[in-house]
């Protein structure tokens, strides 16, 4: 359980970790504006710190806030309003600086993407990163699927030539030179003012039985909900992609085994739970 307290404390005495934050390295430059709005109008909220422990030059940590606090070390200020809070995971905070961040408008697709990368490395499922951060499943797969590309075609979709779509069908084209291939040609129509080409993805064998990849289960989870809305089925899909935990499901089998007066057997692991 956390807990925050408001307090004045020593701009120096902040850690202000690039790696951390999901923008990276904050230049002065960067955040004239926003020191010229500090000095005009003050600070409209204060930042939030994590106490650090281990660390001879800094005994906070910067959660949210890192342009603030860069705005306040300009304008060459001595303390900084800030809520600490205690008792916060590494994982929290790190929820906490992306979901700020992501919410801003002036963050491009590839900055997103790498921000949920770290969430994802810390064994987020897309489903749980998009609650935390209150985002739909499919944005945060797109900006996972973006970190599979080539390089040039994150580059690309960062400048804003590849979009979501395109994205998605990129990434099921067959090999590297394929998705550079088309991802040159969406560039160029862009550019050129042309209509953007159709990307030709590989035709589906509808009769063949495969297993199925996480991003497939969650597209096909949308579809049954916007076709006839959720449901068992998708509750179902839901568990095979490793979105819900087995005593979810197992409830959610023992609550209608019970609406259709069905005799159910619990498995005997889950008994004293159920």
């Amino acid at each position: 359980m956390s807990s925050m307290e408001v307090v004045d404390l020593p701009v120096k005495e902040l850690h202000a970790d690039p790696d951390f934050n999901c923008r990276g390295f904050i230049a002065p430059i960067d955040v004239v504006e926003l020191a010229r709005d500090i000095e005009n109008h003050g600070l409209q909220q204060p930042i939030s710190v994590m106490p650090l422990d281990g660390d001879d030059s800094h005994n906070y940590k910067i959660i949210c806030g890192h342009r603030r606090h860069k705005a306040f070390e300009v304008l060459n200020r001595v303390t900084i309003p800030c809520i600490v809070r205690h008792n916060l995971s590494t994982a929290d905070a790190l929820i906490l600086n992306i979901g700020e961040n992501v919410h801003r408008k002036d963050l491009n697709i590839l900055q997103e993407a790498w921000a949920l990368k770290r969430l994802k490395l810390e064994g987020f499922s897309a489903t749980e990163v998009a609650k935390s951060i209150g985002k739909a499943a499919t944005w945060v797969y797109v900006r996972y699927e973006l970190l599979e590309l080539p390089e040039e075609i994150q580059e690309a979709a960062a400048a804003g030539f590849i979009k979501q779509a395109q994205i998605r069908d990129l990434v099921r084209l067959p090999g590297r030179k394929e998705q550079l291939e088309a991802a040159k040609k969406i560039k160029m129509a862009r550019i050129s003012g042309e209509k953007t080409p159709q990307i030709l993805k590989p035709k589906k064998d509808m009769f063949k039985k495969k297993l199925r990849i996480e991003s497939e289960i969650i597209d096909m989870i949308e579809h049954i909900s916007e076709s006839i809305g959720m449901n068992f089925g998708t509750r179902c899909l839901a568990w095979a992609a490793g979105e819900i935990a087995d005593l979810e499901l197992f409830r959610d089998i023992k609550d209608l085994a019970e609406i259709a007066e069905i005799e159910y057997t619990i498995p005997e692991q889950y008994k004293a739970i159920l």
